[in-house]
């Protein structure tokens, strides 16, 4: 099974969680980001069994995987 894809994208004005090429949220604090995504990453995969990964995008660097869920 091919893995679920969360993207957390840096902005000026804080960070978009895309799902699937959709923005699905806005966050203020990457920290809150990053904790909703992975909320979503565990419950997809504990409920569904879909492995799923979060991947951070920040501007001028290379994207990095920073959360793995099956």
């Amino acid at each position: 099974m091919q893995r679920h894809l969360l993207t957390l994208v840096s902005t000026t004005s804080g960070w978009l969680l895309h799902e699937g090429g959709h923005e699905r949220f806005r966050f203020a604090r990457h920290d809150e980001a990053l904790e909703a995504a992975g909320i979503m990453a565990s419950t997809l995969h504990a409920h569904h069994g879909i492995p799923t990964a979060v991947i951070l995008e920040v501007p001028g660097s290379d994207p990095v995987m920073v959360l793995s869920c099956g």
